[in-house]
C-alpha cells in the first residue's frame, strides 16, 4: 500500500513539472562582500522555452547567441529552491540578462547587457 501511494505521488509530481513549461523561482543571491539580491529565476528544461521567455518577458533578441556561447561557472545552485530541478534558467536585473545551465550542482552562465534597464 505504501509503495502505491509513493508511486502515485511521484507520478503526480512529475506530471505537474512537465505540464508547466517553466517555473518562476524566487532566489536570494549572496554577494562575497556581504549584500544579498532578492530576485527570481525563470527555470525551464527546453531552450525553445527559454528563447520564448527571453523574447516575451525580457525583450532579448540575441538568445541563440547566448545559448551557443561559452558559459562560466558563476554560482552554486541556490539551496532550498526549485532551480536544481531544471536544466536551464534565465535571470534579468537592471541592465543585465543571464542564461544559466545547471551542471554538476553549479549554474554555468553567460550574460549580456540590455539596451535599456529593466524596471
Amino acid at each position: 500500500m505504501f509503495r502505491k501511494k509513493t508511486l502515485f505521488s511521484f507520478i503526480f509530481l512529475m506530471s505537474i513539472t512537465f505540464l508547466s513549461a517553466y517555473e518562476k523561482v524566487p532566489v536570494t543571491i549572496s554577494f562575497k562582500n556581504g549584500g544579498e539580491l532578492y530576485t527570481s529565476f525563470y527555470c525551464f528544461n527546453d531552450l525553445k522555452e527559454g528563447k520564448k521567455i527571453a523574447e516575451e518577458i525580457f525583450h532579448i533578441k540575441k538568445f541563440d547567441e547566448l545559448a551557443c556561447g561559452k558559459r562560466e561557472k558563476v554560482l552554486p545552485v541556490p539551496l532550498g529552491t526549485n532551480v536544481g530541478y531544471y536544466d536551464w534558467a534565465v535571470f534579468g536585473y537592471k541592465d543585465e540578462f543571464w542564461l544559466f545551465e545547471n551542471r554538476n550542482g553549479f549554474l554555468w552562465g553567460r550574460g549580456t547587457l540590455l539596451a535599456a534597464p529593466l524596471d
